[in-house]
């Protein structure tokens, strides 16, 4: 177990140690889950403030991370550490703990398949000793909590690093100190926090800046800013030349054949996969072709790591795919049914598009808003409506205020709905037999409903 001074602790984040020195071993934010001799640090959230949970911690608390002075309460055996800013102070204790941790650490982030990497990189992984992000637990509140989850003895610890705006990556970076960094790829996600294309690049590459002097940056090669990373050790991924690992060739035997039937290849999807001496073909249960540069990045990271390519291929293979995240259903009378509602964002709705759009039989979309698009929503969101169209989908049905603009550009066939009831009410009485629908949309939109909704019918 884990154990760590008070003493080292209140040193390290420029605090003042009331009370005792003793070892502490494990941290925690929420005053429900706390054990005997665990630290609680007080966080004031936007409809809590830790502070006001004190008295109750300190039952069972060993020690109090606060910002303010602990006053009429009787600290018997107790000890806390002040603090001006309790955030900072998480960032700066789980900075202490990874710089005590002999894990190496690998960091992901990228507008589009971060978790899937960290997932599949978990899974690939599963016969270490190893710590991932758990969720979405990727802000800055998150990362730090992934770390306290870790252990001194880890061999890897995985996190996954998120952001909505400017300059929230570095200093997740600098806590996280990544023997390994890796951006997927760059899009439109979060683009109303970031400003601009540029500005996305920027953030995500700040990644690096923390990067461990011997340590490995892993980037997406199609990418057009992968040319501004300036790091010693690099490996380069993607479908054009010029890096180090490519995907040769997506089997294609299956795709624009409109006699044939897609989801019978659904555990047949593969690629070549070559670097140095090894070349062969890897087989993925993970549907559509954004997966495929998906695995590339997570085998990139495994070729960092030095793993043996024969054993990352091993469970790379046996890797299901992300809840939600383009998930395929039978429902009844041969409909299918696409779970894609996990999130979305342009480019990642384009790529589901082109999943939905290799099925010979009638294909239709329930379309819920993207956000987070700041003035480009409108255009957005039209845009797949226009893209959708030229795909050869069939119908488009939408909810939301914006996703009303793709069905309206969609045509005659484009159906908007003002609410639940009317828009479950169409989905019993017109969705044929033998169709597949795909459903997608931000977490916001909350388009479980219709998921579930529809799985009743298996």
């Amino acid at each position: 177990m884990n154990k760590y001074s008070l003493s080292e602790i209140s040193s390290f984040i420029d605090g003042q140690l009331f009370g005792s020195d003793k070892n502490v071993s494990k941290f925690s934010i929420d005053s429900r889950t706390i054990n005997k001799d665990d630290v609680f640090i007080c966080i004031k959230g936007k409809s809590y403030d830790g502070h006001d949970f004190i008295k109750d911690s300190l039952k069972k608390a060993s020690c109090i991370v606060c910002s303010k002075k602990i006053q009429d309460i009787d600290l018997k055996n107790k000890s806390y550490i002040l603090v001006k800013d309790t955030v900072d102070a998480l960032h700066r204790i789980s900075e202490f703990i990874r710089l005590q941790s002999k894990a190496k650490f690998i960091a992901i982030t990228g507008s589009n398949g971060k978790t899937t990497v960290k997932e599949m990189l978990a899974h690939v992984l599963s016969g270490y000793k190893t710590t991932y992000t758990r969720g979405n637990f990727n802000n800055h509140i998150g990362v730090p909590l992934t770390i306290f989850s870790s252990n001194q003895d880890d061999d890897y610890v995985i996190v996954e690093i998120g952001a909505n705006g400017l300059n929230e990556i570095e200093p997740l970076s600098k806590i996280v100190k990544p023997n390994v960094a890796a951006v997927t790829n760059i899009g439109y996600a979060h683009i109303e926090g970031f400003g601009s294309l540029d500005n996305t690049a920027k953030e995500k590459y700040s990644i690096f800046k923390h990067l461990l002097s011997n340590g490995t940056a892993i980037i997406n090669f199609d990418d057009k800013y992968s040319n501004i990373i300036n790091k010693k050790n690099k490996i380069f991924f993607g479908h054009d030349q010029g890096f180090h690992i490519r995907i040769l060739e997506i089997c294609r035997n299956f795709l624009y054949k409109t006699s044939f039937s897609f989801i019978k290849k659904i555990n047949k999807n593969t690629f070549n996969f070559s670097y140095k001496k090894f070349n062969k073909d890897f087989s993925i249960k993970l549907n559509g072709e954004h997966n495929f540069s998906n695995t590339a990045c997570v085998i990139s990271i495994a070729i960092a790591l030095g793993l043996k390519l024969e054993d990352v291929q091993n469970k790379i293979e046996t890797f299901e795919s992300v809840s939600s995240r383009l998930k395929v259903y039978e429902i009844c009378n041969n409909i299918k049914l696409i779970d894609d509602c996990y999130n979305a964002n342009p480019s990642s709705f384009k790529a589901a598009l082109s999943f939905l759009a290799k099925f010979d039989q009638k294909k239709l979309v329930l379309m819920g808003d993207m956000v987070e698009l700041g003035d480009n929503s409108e255009y957005f969101h039209t845009e797949i409506g226009v893209h959708a169209k030229k795909m050869g989908i069939d119908e488009f049905l939408s909810i939301g205020k914006y996703s009303k603009r793709a069905s309206n550009i969609f045509g005659e066939d484009g159906h908007h709905f003002e609410d639940a009831e009317s828009l479950k009410s169409y989905l019993n009485n017109n969705l044929e037999s033998s169709s597949c629908i795909l459903i997608k949309g931000s977490r916001s939109a909350k388009l479980e409903e219709y998921v579930e909704f529809l799985k009743m019918r298996i």
